[in-house]
């Protein structure tokens, strides 16, 4: 823990893995057709795993952590351990989705898997239908058979293999799974490309015709600042 310029003190969390960019992008590009307005991101700190469902319109992000370092980013924010929460906590929300990336490890208090308290968390504060993504490691699924036993009555309908080197960036090399619950996919099982890790995004010239030209020179006065602001409008986090 830390203290607050105002002596109070604040957790801190001991390590973070954030969501790679490239996952969050899946994530949403995977569930981008689907009616969800209202995200609630749990174990969110900086919200990196649902910044890209701000693309859809009038998307409503609903963060909750343990530290609130960035209330800000969020339309609302619950400063609370997810599994001290009760449905009292969420009773004035609509909750449309929820996403998460829990620690992997061992909750030693509770004697289980992180990623297992939260799935059975959420399933029990806001019923066993909502639509759920999960980021857990590989061996979730596959070294307890009593939580194979449970995750056999779930309604598990996507499993996204990421490779190991997909948390590099935090210091983590560790296989994962991404797992949708109750949404309708196409695809039950998927492989995300190490590629995209790697791969450099390349922006090639514009070429405007001389009617185009025409057009901006006479009703644009700012062409850099106009297309600052096209971009920010489709990409939120887009620095100014």
């Amino acid at each position: 823990m830390r203290n607050n310029t105002d002596g109070k003190q604040k957790v801190e969390k001991k390590s973070i893995v954030l969501t790679p960019e490239f996952v969050a992008d899946d994530i949403y590009q995977t569930l981008k057709r689907y009616p969800f307005k209202n995200i609630l991101d749990l174990g969110c700190f900086d919200g990196s795993m649902s910044k890209y469902f701000r693309r859809k319109k009038n998307s409503k992000i609903i963060g909750l952590d343990v530290v609130d370092d960035y209330e800000s980013k969020f339309d609302t924010f619950i400063h609370k351990d997810f599994l001290e929460c009760t449905k009292a906590d969420f009773k004035d929300l609509k909750i449309d989705l929820v996403v998460s990336n829990p620690p992997f490890g061992m909750n030693k208090q509770h004697g289980s898997l992180y990623p297992d308290l939260f799935l059975k968390k959420i399933f029990e504060i806001f019923g066993d239908k909502i639509p759920v993504v999960l980021i857990a490691g590989h061996w979730f699924l596959s070294n307890n058979s009593s939580r194979i036993k449970y995750l056999n009555t779930l309604n598990m309908t996507k499993n996204t293999t990421l490779h190991k080197n997909a948390f590099a960036g935090c210091g983590v090399s560790v296989e994962s799974n991404i797992l949708y619950f109750n949404i309708r996919l196409k695809d039950k099982s998927s492989i995300l490309d190490i590629k995209k890790i790697e791969k450099k995004q390349k922006f090639k010239t514009v070429a405007f015709s001389e009617a185009q030209m025409v057009y901006m020179k006479d009703n644009i006065d700012n062409f850099s600042g106009t297309i600052k602001k096209l971009i920010k409008s489709e990409y939120p986090d887009f620095p100014m």
